[in-house]
Protein backbone atom coordinates (compact mmCIF):
# COMPACT_ATOMS: atom_id res chain seq x y z
CA UNK A 1 0.00 0.00 0.00
CA UNK A 2 1.39 3.29 -1.10
CA UNK A 3 1.61 5.90 1.63
CA UNK A 4 1.05 9.63 1.24
CA UNK A 5 3.91 11.99 1.82
CA UNK A 6 4.12 13.27 5.39
CA UNK A 7 3.16 16.79 4.29
CA UNK A 8 -0.17 15.51 2.93
CA UNK A 9 -1.19 13.26 5.70
CA UNK A 10 -4.95 13.32 6.52
CA UNK A 11 -4.39 15.24 9.74
CA UNK A 12 -2.24 17.78 7.95
CA UNK A 13 -4.84 18.27 5.18
CA UNK A 14 -7.59 18.75 7.75
CA UNK A 15 -5.56 21.39 9.61
CA UNK A 16 -4.89 23.27 6.41
CA UNK A 17 -8.55 23.18 5.45
CA UNK A 18 -9.63 24.55 8.83
CA UNK A 19 -7.03 27.33 8.65
CA UNK A 20 -8.19 28.27 5.15
CA UNK A 21 -11.82 28.45 6.24
CA UNK A 22 -10.85 30.63 9.17
CA UNK A 23 -8.99 33.08 6.92
CA UNK A 24 -11.93 33.23 4.50
CA UNK A 25 -14.33 33.97 7.39
CA UNK A 26 -12.11 36.69 8.81
CA UNK A 27 -11.83 38.36 5.40
CA UNK A 28 -15.60 38.26 4.97
CA UNK A 29 -16.15 39.83 8.39
CA UNK A 30 -13.59 42.55 7.78
CA UNK A 31 -15.11 43.61 4.45
CA UNK A 32 -18.37 45.25 5.70
CA UNK A 33 -16.52 46.97 8.57
CA UNK A 34 -14.12 48.64 6.19
CA UNK A 35 -16.99 49.68 3.96
CA UNK A 36 -18.85 51.12 6.92
CA UNK A 37 -15.79 53.09 7.97
CA UNK A 38 -15.42 54.50 4.49
CA UNK A 39 -19.11 55.41 4.42
CA UNK A 40 -18.81 57.02 7.85
CA UNK A 41 -15.92 59.15 6.59
CA UNK A 42 -18.04 60.25 3.64
CA UNK A 43 -20.98 61.15 5.94
CA UNK A 44 -18.67 63.01 8.28
CA UNK A 45 -17.36 65.08 5.40
CA UNK A 46 -20.90 65.92 4.33
CA UNK A 47 -21.86 66.95 7.86
CA UNK A 48 -18.74 69.03 8.19
CA UNK A 49 -19.58 70.83 4.98
CA UNK A 50 -23.12 71.57 6.23
CA UNK A 51 -22.02 72.92 9.63
CA UNK A 52 -19.18 75.02 8.31
CA UNK A 53 -20.36 76.75 5.13
CA UNK A 54 -17.89 78.34 2.84
CA UNK A 55 -17.13 82.08 2.57
CA UNK A 56 -19.77 82.66 -0.11
CA UNK A 57 -22.53 81.00 1.95
CA UNK A 58 -21.56 83.03 5.02
CA UNK A 59 -21.62 86.25 2.99
CA UNK A 60 -25.10 85.43 1.67
CA UNK A 61 -26.34 84.72 5.20
CA UNK A 62 -25.00 88.05 6.42
CA UNK A 63 -26.63 89.87 3.52
CA UNK A 64 -30.00 88.26 4.25
CA UNK A 65 -29.76 89.16 7.94
CA UNK A 66 -28.93 92.77 7.03
CA UNK A 67 -31.89 92.93 4.63
CA UNK A 68 -34.20 91.59 7.35
CA UNK A 69 -33.01 94.25 9.83
CA UNK A 70 -33.50 97.01 7.28
CA UNK A 71 -37.00 95.72 6.46
CA UNK A 72 -37.95 95.76 10.14
CA UNK A 73 -36.62 99.30 10.49
CA UNK A 74 -38.61 100.47 7.45
CA UNK A 75 -41.77 98.86 8.84
CA UNK A 76 -41.24 100.58 12.19
CA UNK A 77 -40.76 103.96 10.52
CA UNK A 78 -43.82 103.43 8.35
CA UNK A 79 -45.94 102.53 11.39
CA UNK A 80 -44.72 105.64 13.21
CA UNK A 81 -45.52 107.84 10.22
CA UNK A 82 -48.97 106.26 9.84
CA UNK A 83 -49.69 106.82 13.52
CA UNK A 84 -48.65 110.48 13.28
CA UNK A 85 -50.75 111.05 10.17
CA UNK A 86 -53.79 109.54 11.92
CA UNK A 87 -53.70 112.14 14.74
CA UNK A 88 -56.48 114.74 14.72
CA UNK A 89 -55.50 118.23 13.46
CA UNK A 90 -53.64 120.13 16.15
CA UNK A 91 -52.59 117.03 18.11
CA UNK A 92 -48.86 117.19 18.80
CA UNK A 93 -48.41 114.12 21.01
CA UNK A 94 -50.64 111.15 21.78
CA UNK A 95 -49.76 108.95 24.76
CA UNK A 96 -52.81 106.73 25.15
CA UNK A 97 -51.06 103.49 26.22
CA UNK A 98 -51.75 101.68 22.97
CA UNK A 99 -48.08 100.62 22.82
CA UNK A 100 -47.21 100.18 26.47
CA UNK A 101 -45.61 103.24 28.03
CA UNK A 102 -44.65 104.79 24.68
CA UNK A 103 -45.18 108.55 24.91
CA UNK A 104 -44.04 108.62 28.55
CA UNK A 105 -40.86 108.23 30.57
CA UNK A 106 -40.15 106.91 34.05
CA UNK A 107 -37.39 109.34 35.08
CA UNK A 108 -39.37 110.44 38.15
CA UNK A 109 -41.58 107.41 38.69
CA UNK A 110 -41.08 106.84 42.42
CA UNK A 111 -41.52 103.40 43.99
CA UNK A 112 -43.88 101.76 41.45
CA UNK A 113 -43.94 101.83 37.64
CA UNK A 114 -47.57 101.97 36.37
CA UNK A 115 -48.64 98.89 34.43
CA UNK A 116 -50.50 98.84 31.11
CA UNK A 117 -53.40 96.55 30.28
CA UNK A 118 -56.74 96.28 28.50
CA UNK A 119 -60.29 95.83 29.65
CA UNK A 120 -61.45 98.98 31.40
CA UNK A 121 -60.22 101.73 29.04
CA UNK A 122 -61.43 105.17 27.99
CA UNK A 123 -60.37 104.81 24.35
CA UNK A 124 -58.41 102.30 22.31
CA UNK A 125 -57.24 99.00 23.77
CA UNK A 126 -54.93 100.00 26.64
CA UNK A 127 -54.85 102.07 29.82
CA UNK A 128 -52.31 102.58 32.61
CA UNK A 129 -53.01 101.23 36.09
CA UNK A 130 -51.51 103.29 38.91
CA UNK A 131 -51.47 101.42 42.22
CA UNK A 132 -50.05 102.39 45.61
CA UNK A 133 -50.36 100.13 48.65
CA UNK A 134 -49.23 100.31 52.26
CA UNK A 135 -47.20 103.44 52.88
CA UNK A 136 -45.87 103.79 49.30
CA UNK A 137 -45.96 107.41 48.17
CA UNK A 138 -45.35 107.76 44.45
CA UNK A 139 -46.10 106.20 41.06
CA UNK A 140 -45.84 108.84 38.34
CA UNK A 141 -45.05 109.18 34.65
CA UNK A 142 -43.57 112.18 32.82
CA UNK A 143 -45.20 113.09 29.52
CA UNK A 144 -42.96 112.32 26.50
CA UNK A 145 -40.43 109.56 25.86
CA UNK A 146 -40.20 105.94 24.81
CA UNK A 147 -41.25 104.27 28.06
CA UNK A 148 -37.79 104.18 29.66
CA UNK A 149 -36.00 106.48 32.07
CA UNK A 150 -34.61 108.74 29.33
CA UNK A 151 -36.30 112.17 29.23
CA UNK A 152 -35.46 112.76 25.55
CA UNK A 153 -38.71 113.68 23.81
CA UNK A 154 -40.31 115.07 26.97
CA UNK A 155 -41.97 118.44 26.15
CA UNK A 156 -40.55 121.44 28.00
CA UNK A 157 -42.95 124.36 28.26
CA UNK A 158 -41.10 127.68 28.30
CA UNK A 159 -42.00 131.33 28.74
CA UNK A 160 -45.01 132.38 26.65
CA UNK A 161 -45.76 128.95 25.13
CA UNK A 162 -49.45 128.04 24.97
CA UNK A 163 -50.91 124.52 24.72
CA UNK A 164 -53.79 122.24 25.58
CA UNK A 165 -53.28 119.03 27.54
CA UNK A 166 -56.02 116.42 27.97
CA UNK A 167 -56.26 113.05 29.74
CA UNK A 168 -58.81 110.75 31.36
CA UNK A 169 -58.92 109.15 34.81
CA UNK A 170 -61.01 106.45 36.45
CA UNK A 171 -60.69 106.20 40.25
CA UNK A 172 -60.90 102.54 41.26
CA UNK A 173 -60.29 103.02 44.99
CA UNK A 174 -58.73 105.85 46.93
CA UNK A 175 -57.33 106.95 50.26
CA UNK A 176 -58.68 110.45 49.66
CA UNK A 177 -56.95 112.42 52.39
CA UNK A 178 -57.44 116.15 52.79
CA UNK A 179 -55.62 119.45 52.22
CA UNK A 180 -52.25 119.57 53.93
CA UNK A 181 -51.20 116.17 52.55
CA UNK A 182 -50.43 115.68 48.87
CA UNK A 183 -52.68 113.44 46.81
CA UNK A 184 -51.74 114.73 43.34
CA UNK A 185 -52.73 112.97 40.13
CA UNK A 186 -51.50 115.69 37.75
CA UNK A 187 -48.68 118.21 38.15
CA UNK A 188 -47.26 121.02 36.03
CA UNK A 189 -43.76 120.66 37.46
CA UNK A 190 -40.85 123.07 37.08
CA UNK A 191 -37.30 122.02 36.31
CA UNK A 192 -35.18 121.32 39.37
CA UNK A 193 -36.51 120.71 42.87
CA UNK A 194 -39.58 121.99 44.65
CA UNK A 195 -43.37 121.77 44.67
CA UNK A 196 -45.37 122.69 41.56
CA UNK A 197 -47.27 125.95 41.12
CA UNK A 198 -50.11 124.01 39.47
CA UNK A 199 -51.45 120.64 40.63
CA UNK A 200 -54.70 118.68 40.71
CA UNK A 201 -55.54 116.64 43.84
CA UNK A 202 -58.04 114.02 45.02
CA UNK A 203 -59.32 114.98 48.47
CA UNK A 204 -62.40 114.50 50.63
CA UNK A 205 -62.80 117.46 52.97
CA UNK A 206 -65.54 119.77 54.15
CA UNK A 207 -64.62 123.32 55.09
CA UNK A 208 -65.59 124.87 58.39
CA UNK A 209 -68.58 126.48 56.73
CA UNK A 210 -69.73 123.12 55.37
CA UNK A 211 -69.93 124.52 51.85
CA UNK A 212 -66.35 125.12 50.67
CA UNK A 213 -65.33 121.52 50.31
CA UNK A 214 -66.28 118.13 48.96
CA UNK A 215 -65.05 114.77 47.73
CA UNK A 216 -63.37 114.97 44.35
CA UNK A 217 -61.22 117.40 42.36
CA UNK A 218 -59.13 119.99 44.22
CA UNK A 219 -56.45 122.55 43.36
CA UNK A 220 -52.92 122.89 44.73
CA UNK A 221 -50.13 125.44 44.18
CA UNK A 222 -49.57 129.19 44.07
CA UNK A 223 -50.85 129.58 40.50
CA UNK A 224 -54.16 128.04 41.63
CA UNK A 225 -54.46 130.18 44.77
CA UNK A 226 -53.89 127.27 47.11
CA UNK A 227 -56.34 124.49 47.93
CA UNK A 228 -59.84 124.86 46.52
CA UNK A 229 -62.60 122.34 45.77
CA UNK A 230 -63.61 122.31 42.10
CA UNK A 231 -65.99 119.42 41.39
CA UNK A 232 -67.19 116.06 42.77
CA UNK A 233 -65.67 112.83 41.42
CA UNK A 234 -67.00 109.32 42.00
CA UNK A 235 -65.11 106.04 42.03
CA UNK A 236 -65.61 103.72 39.07
CA UNK A 237 -66.37 106.36 36.39
CA UNK A 238 -64.27 107.81 33.61
CA UNK A 239 -63.65 111.58 33.65
CA UNK A 240 -62.08 113.67 30.89
CA UNK A 241 -59.86 116.52 32.06
CA UNK A 242 -58.36 119.21 29.84
CA UNK A 243 -56.01 122.03 30.80
CA UNK A 244 -55.46 125.06 28.56
CA UNK A 245 -52.42 127.05 29.67
CA UNK A 246 -49.76 129.57 28.85
CA UNK A 247 -46.44 128.96 30.59
CA UNK A 248 -44.75 131.81 32.41
CA UNK A 249 -42.48 132.37 35.38
CA UNK A 250 -43.14 136.14 35.44
CA UNK A 251 -46.87 136.26 36.15
CA UNK A 252 -47.86 136.42 32.47
CA UNK A 253 -49.45 132.97 32.29
CA UNK A 254 -52.98 131.64 32.56
CA UNK A 255 -54.84 128.33 32.87
CA UNK A 256 -58.32 126.92 32.29
CA UNK A 257 -59.41 123.54 33.71
CA UNK A 258 -62.22 121.62 31.99
CA UNK A 259 -63.99 118.57 33.40
CA UNK A 260 -65.95 116.56 30.82
CA UNK A 261 -65.95 119.62 28.56
CA UNK A 262 -67.17 122.05 31.23
CA UNK A 263 -64.99 124.88 32.55
CA UNK A 264 -64.54 124.41 36.31
CA UNK A 265 -61.64 126.78 37.06
CA UNK A 266 -59.63 129.56 35.37
CA UNK A 267 -57.08 132.16 36.40
CA UNK A 268 -54.89 134.64 34.54
CA UNK A 269 -51.80 136.65 35.45
CA UNK A 270 -50.20 133.63 37.10
CA UNK A 271 -46.83 131.88 37.04
CA UNK A 272 -47.35 128.31 35.87
CA UNK A 273 -43.56 127.93 36.09
CA UNK A 274 -42.12 128.50 39.55
CA UNK A 275 -40.27 131.86 39.47
CA UNK A 276 -36.53 131.39 39.04
CA UNK A 277 -36.99 128.19 37.02
CA UNK A 278 -36.68 127.80 33.24
CA UNK A 279 -39.49 125.54 32.06
CA UNK A 280 -42.37 123.31 33.07
CA UNK A 281 -43.25 119.71 32.26
CA UNK A 282 -46.23 117.43 32.92
CA UNK A 283 -46.57 114.47 35.27
CA UNK A 284 -49.50 112.08 35.75
CA UNK A 285 -50.03 109.28 38.26
CA UNK A 286 -50.26 109.44 42.05
CA UNK A 287 -48.10 111.35 44.50
CA UNK A 288 -49.30 111.18 48.09
CA UNK A 289 -48.08 111.23 51.68
CA UNK A 290 -47.96 107.48 52.16
CA UNK A 291 -46.61 107.66 55.70
CA UNK A 292 -49.50 109.77 57.00
CA UNK A 293 -52.24 108.39 54.71
CA UNK A 294 -51.36 104.72 54.07
CA UNK A 295 -53.59 102.20 52.34
CA UNK A 296 -54.56 101.20 48.81
CA UNK A 297 -55.10 103.85 46.15
CA UNK A 298 -55.69 102.85 42.54
CA UNK A 299 -56.65 104.77 39.43
CA UNK A 300 -56.65 104.23 35.68
CA UNK A 301 -55.09 106.73 33.28
CA UNK A 302 -55.83 106.94 29.55
CA UNK A 303 -56.23 109.10 26.43
CA UNK A 304 -53.43 111.59 27.16
CA UNK A 305 -52.84 114.13 24.38
CA UNK A 306 -50.94 117.37 23.91
CA UNK A 307 -52.18 119.79 21.28
CA UNK A 308 -53.01 123.30 20.15
CA UNK A 309 -56.82 123.15 20.43
CA UNK A 310 -59.37 121.67 22.79
CA UNK A 311 -60.69 119.39 20.06
CA UNK A 312 -57.17 118.04 19.49
CA UNK A 313 -56.96 116.70 23.06
CA UNK A 314 -60.56 115.49 23.46
CA UNK A 315 -60.91 111.65 23.60
CA UNK A 316 -62.42 110.24 20.42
Amino acid sequence: METLPRAFSPSRVLSLAIASLALILLAWLAGPSASAQAAGKRIGLAQSSAVAPGPQARAKARAKAREAREARQRAKQAAKAASASALPPGTLLEAGFEQGLAGWNTAGVGEVIPSVGGGNVRTGAGAARVLLTGNLSRSELILGGDGGADTDGSPQFREGEEYWYGFSINIQQMVWGEPGAHNLFMQFKSDGEGSPNFGLDLWDYEGDDGESGGKGLWTEGDAMDGNRFLAPLDEGSWYDIAVHFRASSHGDGFYEVYLDGNLVDARSGVSMIVPGHSYGYIKNGLYRNGETAPGTSELLLDSAKLGTTQQAVTPS
